[in-house]
């Protein structure tokens, strides 16, 4: 087993990911702030749960092996996921709506980009932990 292959280690890869991907997604309606008709978009805590449950039991139910899984359905082998990850964006307007259309508040989308980022922060360290401790785990003793 490698270090990487840990469950902890996986739910913190999971965890980054999802973070990753909200916050392109935030820095996407933030960019589309004056795009008339934009409807903003977010990844859902829902949506990140759901996508782990189903990943932690499909580890649980191949404990034996790993399974091969696919982002397309035309790709061989394997079983096709929703996006990459399991999560999808969904449509999110914000409290207010101009006249254009457009429903994106600035302020509410830098809110959400500063909690997902202290949230990534947060993983990546508990991750960096994680290794440290791997690597102390396996230095060798000096006698």
């Amino acid at each position: 087993m490698r270090p990487e292959d840990a469950p902890v280690m996986a739910l913190l890869r999971q965890s980054l990911s999802y973070h990753s991907d909200r916050q392109e997604v935030l820095a996407n309606n933030v960019a589309n702030a004056n795009t008339p008709g934009f409807t903003p978009q977010d990844i859902s805590q829902d949506s990140f749960q759901e996508a782990l449950e189903s990943q932690l039991a499909g580890r649980r139910a191949r404990s034996a092996g790993v399974a091969m899984q696919t982002s397309e359905a035309g790709h061989l082998g394997g079983r096709a996921v929703a996006g990459s990850n399991g999560w999808q964006a969904e449509a999110s307007p914000d409290s207010q709506t101009t006249i254009n259309g457009n429903s994106v508040v600035l302020e509410e989308q830098m809110v959400r980009a500063q909690e997902n980022r202290l949230r990534y922060e947060t993983a990546m360290s508990i991750y960096q932990k994680n290794l440290n401790l791997i690597r102390m785990a396996i230095r060798p003793v000096a006698r």
